[in-house]
């Protein structure tokens, strides 16, 4: 135990002042408690997440969430083609079927570092899955009212029942909660973004409501992954995603939805060049006479953005 107490005050010494992200998270941890001497190791020299991902057996969700964080694409940082299949496999099965949420938002994040135009799918199933609920299980059955049935008395204003099942059902309630449901969504459609492939544009558009009102992909209604959807887009350089953004300014005129309309008007100057203003009908025009992207803007011109942004 000493020994331990030692360690710790010795890491906070070393790296407290450096403002050493994590290393409070690691010396309270359970691995620190049990083997304090090789924690401590990994802290100061940090294994290669290759190894870490691919250990059998599995180390904890901890190590595993940091070394996602640290992960580069093997195939293209001197890693065989072995590792890569092999991380792809693993990062894919984390970001559609972990039971922890929190390892599936860093499986998301590392996919979309990578440039495998496998990635698309994998990020596209983790974005459809992102409900928490095993594979095959269907979605909880929401209670129904029986036209049919006249509720009076105690029954009025509540859904007939049909049995024991119904009443008191033995299962309880399955998937993720709603708010990490929403956060593993907005993950996957920035990973999306990342990729800038075609059928990420596509999807993208589909969820910010620019590809038709018959195309509504599961959780398009949730305000938060709409935004991160619109934000994803303009980050596409794709003309694609020019008259999907100029599609959802249009449905959006009459809703007055100010951080849609203006996140969409932002993507669309970014891509664009143009420095127009929010109006439907003038961004229908560039649509028209044919989509011209800008320029990728340099660093400095991404600085200034946001300095202006700031005074505003």
């Amino acid at each position: 135990m000493l020994r331990a107490f030692f360690l710790a005050g010795f890491a906070v010494a070393s790296f407290g002042l450096a403002g050493c992200v994590g290393t409070w998270d690691t010396i309270t941890s359970r691995r620190f408690r049990e083997h304090p001497f090789v924690t401590m190791q990994h802290l100061m020299q940090p294994e290669d997440p290759v190894l870490v991902l691919r250990a059998d057996p599995l180390r904890d969700g901890d190590e595993r969430a940091a070394a996602m964080r640290r992960l580069k694409e093997p195939i293209r940082n001197k890693g065989t083609r072995e590792d890569q299949d092999a991380i792809l496999d693993i990062l894919a099965y984390s970001a559609r079927s972990d039971p922890s949420p929190v390892l599936r938002m860093e499986a998301i994040g590392a996919l979309g570092r990578f440039e495998d135009p496998r990635v698309t799918a994998y990020l596209l199933t983790a974005y459809q899955n992102a409900h928490g609920r095993k594979e095959g299980e269907a979605a909880p059955r929401l209670p129904t009212v029986d036209a049919g049935v006249v509720q009076t008395g105690l029954s009025a204003g509540r859904a007939p029942t049909r049995g024991l099942a119904d009443r008191f059902p033995i299962t309880g309630p399955t998937g993720f909660p709603p708010e990490w449901v929403s956060a593993i969504r907005c993950r996957s459609l920035d990973s999306l973004a990342r990729t800038g492939r075609p059928e990420a544009v596509r999807f993208l558009a589909a969820v910010a409501g620019g590809a038709g009102a018959d195309i509504t992909p599961e959780g398009a209604d949730d305000r938060e992954v709409r935004i991160a959807a619109v934000r994803g887009l303009g980050r596409c350089r794709q003309p694609e995603s020019v008259v999907a953004l100029a599609q959802v300014l249009k449905a959006e005129a009459d809703k007055h939805d100010t951080a849609i309309i203006g996140r969409t008007h932002e993507g669309l100057v970014r891509l664009t060049g143009k420095k127009l203003p929010p109006d439907p009908q003038q961004w229908n025009e560039v649509v028209q006479a044919g989509v011209i992207l800008a320029p990728e803007p340099t660093w400095w011109d991404n600085m200034v953005e946001q300095a202006a942004r700031w005074v505003k």
